[in-house]
């Protein structure tokens, strides 16, 4: 690939040139690349389901740039030729990651905080979390709040787990284009 500079004739030129290259227009600027030809051979499994993967994220790209919020949102986290409709097609194609359930300041009391951290291409939409006892019955579940940075969530414990040993914290993260991870961490 390669960048046109003061070139009267082919700057903001696109379209394909005697079969052999194709100009395209990016963020302003007029790049060279060579053309593409047919494949051979049938796609195999894994290409159709990675085809329908991008199809899914280049649809999902198309409706957030759409919203001017969203546009907004994805702008931000664009960096260096990225556009807001790039991030927002690589954030629908990743799933957000679960990188730290801290409970070092769980004791099983009211008021107590778990912190997760989700990384992702912009702020995940939602995290929750759900405590279970060591015999697997529910002690509680809500909604974390969004803590510091774009990685950080907080939930404050509400009920009360006399059983500290064996207490299995679940989080679930989904992210804006509607991706969902989970993570567990054993106490």
């Amino acid at each position: 690939m390669a960048y046109v500079k003061r070139n009267m004739f082919i700057d903001g030129v696109s379209g394909t040139i005697a079969n052999q290259m194709t100009l395209k227009v990016r963020k302003g600027k007029t790049v060279v690349c060579v053309k593409r030809g047919a494949d051979t051979m049938a796609p195999t499994e894994r290409q159709l389901v990675a085809r329908d993967k991008f199809e899914d994220a280049s649809l999902y790209g198309k409706e957030a740039i759409a919203d001017p919020i969203m546009k907004l949102m994805y702008a931000a986290a664009a960096e260096g030729g990225q556009t807001a409709y790039n991030v927002a097609v690589m954030d629908a194609a990743r799933p957000p990651k679960i990188v730290l359930i801290n409970t070092e300041k769980y004791s099983g009391a009211i008021g107590d905080v778990i912190t997760v951290a989700v990384r992702n291409v912009v702020r995940v939409k939602a995290v929750e979390v759900k405590i279970l006892s060591a015999t697997g019955d529910e002690v509680e579940q809500g909604k974390a709040v969004p803590g510091g940075g774009k990685s950080y969530w907080t939930y404050e414990t509400t009920v009360v787990n006399t059983i500290s040993k064996g207490v299995r914290i679940l989080i679930m993260a989904t992210d804006f284009p509607g991706n969902v991870v989970h993570a567990e961490k054993l106490i």
